[in-house]
């Protein structure tokens, strides 16, 4: 069999493009066939694919792996070339539009003159009260904190756990 068409069926293969009458044509030639050099890889990923059809036993080869996770990488790449580019134009406009919102909210709340200060009275006339409230309201936002700290530990965890995930990946395409 050519060996164009042993490639062309092989790229067809390895994108899920082929039916079963090409996979047979390809099984076949390399389970049958002496191949090149150049199929020595993808003789290996057949014949390990013919062993685990006989023994139930499910592995997938570390070639396999690596053309996978090439693959992915592949559509990663083009998934972010395939972004418009006026979507970061859009987050630095929005950014700063938020940006006028908040100091124009400021300008509209502070006091502009003496007599708006004088509105601005203490709550507390004795400052053992203050002292108290303020330590109440100190506590409220540490706990607070430590619950959502918590959370963060978490994510952390799940973040760890996936990118280690990552670099197994990558240690197979290596």
């Amino acid at each position: 069999m050519k060996e164009d068409t042993i490639r062309h069926l092989l790229e067809k293969y390895y994108n899920g493009e082929t039916d079963v009458n090409e996979e047979k044509i390809l099984e076949d030639y390399f389970m049958h066939d002496e191949v090149s050099a150049e199929f020595s890889v993808d003789k290996e990923v057949f014949c390990h694919l013919a062993e685990m059809k006989e023994n139930d036993e499910i592995t997938v080869p570390v070639v396999m792996e690596k053309r996978i996770s090439d693959n992915i990488d592949m559509w990663e790449k083009q998934s972010k070339a395939d972004k418009p580019r006026y979507y970061t134009l859009y987050k630095y406009v929005s950014g700063i539009a938020a940006a006028v919102v908040i100091l124009i909210g400021i300008s509209v709340f502070m006091p502009k003159s003496q007599e708006d200060t004088t509105m601005m009275k203490d709550t507390f006339d004795n400052p053992q009260e203050a002292y108290m409230a303020t330590e109440n309201a100190l506590q409220l936002f540490a706990e607070a904190f430590n619950k959502s700290d918590a959370q963060i530990e978490k994510a952390r965890n799940v973040t760890k756990n996936v990118k280690e995930k990552i670099d197994n990946i990558k240690n197979f395409r290596r």
